[in-house]
């Protein structure tokens, strides 16, 4: 059971709690585990997690509703998320990087590896001027990651993009 605070979801069961963090999920905080949203709606997708708001059981269309309007582009994020936690890896937001998304090796939490791979996420058709592109270059390079572009298609397919600065 987890509790729906403004834009974070709190885990304090303590078996939860720790079934969670052993598959690198949320932030430790003290006793409780802070879920921010993508993590909490992949789990409760998965039937892994139920969250409530005061006395109300969130559905997964409810959790999705309230995250749309607390962060700019969250189904966007959410599909790159959910793909990534898919193929094995542990995902988790960039926004203090400068990017949408960052992820850890697979099989590697934080704390045991370094971040591979910071992530930008945009649709088909959006343009990017060049010097945002170099600006997201030069930051992932200052944090030794690698830049992926993850573009989502008109049929919410995913297209990952290695963008790296080449020296002569």
């Amino acid at each position: 059971m987890a509790e729906l605070i403004e834009n974070k979801v709190l885990v304090e069961e303590k078996r939860t709690r720790d079934r969670l963090i052993g598959k690198g999920f949320g932030e430790l905080e003290g006793k409780k585990l802070i879920l921010d949203l993508k993590e909490a709606l992949y789990l409760v997708e998965k039937g892994k997690l139920t969250v409530k708001k005061g006395k109300k059981k969130l559905t997964e269309k409810d959790l999705l509703k309230t995250a749309e309007k607390e962060e700019k582009k969250f189904y966007s994020k959410y599909l790159v998320f959910r793909d990534l936690r898919e193929r094995g890896y542990v995902v988790k937001t960039g926004y203090k990087f400068g990017f949408d998304l960052r992820v850890y090796p697979r099989g590697k939490k934080p704390g045991e590896e370094h971040t591979k791979w910071c992530i930008q996420v945009t649709t088909q058709g959006k343009h990017f001027a060049l010097p945002e592109i170099s600006r997201m270059v030069r930051l992932s390079g200052n944090i030794n990651t690698t830049l992926l572009l993850a573009v989502i298609d008109s049929e919410n397919d995913i297209n990952y993009y290695e963008i790296e600065r080449v020296l002569p």
